[in-house]
């Protein structure tokens, strides 16, 4: 069983209050400002959002002059190298340690690559 709600939905009365509040902590000044800046703001965002627009539709027309303007040239070709001649002989591997032997050293291995 849930418990009892302790904030009920608000009414008219409680916003009423809510704002008479928020005014006396502010300020009917205060106030004014905060909503002018924050409306000047939303107009600032919406003017870049509409320039970065304008700005990627004219590199997309641009791009597409360019195309029209500068056929595709095919790529020049490199001339053909001989393969160099195989090895005669390859060299003998490296002669492993005796599987017995102990390490030299101060006992600690270390990774060489």
């Amino acid at each position: 069983m849930p418990g009892p709600l302790l904030i009920g939905p608000l009414g008219p009365l409680e916003l009423a209050i809510i704002v008479g509040v928020i005014v006396l902590l502010f300020g009917v000044g205060r106030i004014s400002r905060i909503g002018g800046d924050l409306g000047s703001s939303i107009k600032e965002f919406r003017r870049a959002v509409r320039e970065d627009d304008e700005e990627e539709e004219g590199a997309t027309e641009e791009t597409q002059v360019q195309a029209q303007v500068q056929p595709e040239q095919p790529a020049p070709q490199q001339p053909v190298q001989q393969a160099a001649p195989p090895a005669q002989q390859a060299a003998p591997p490296a002669a492993a340690p005796p599987a017995d032997s102990a390490p030299q050293g101060d006992g600690t291995t270390r990774n060489v690559f």
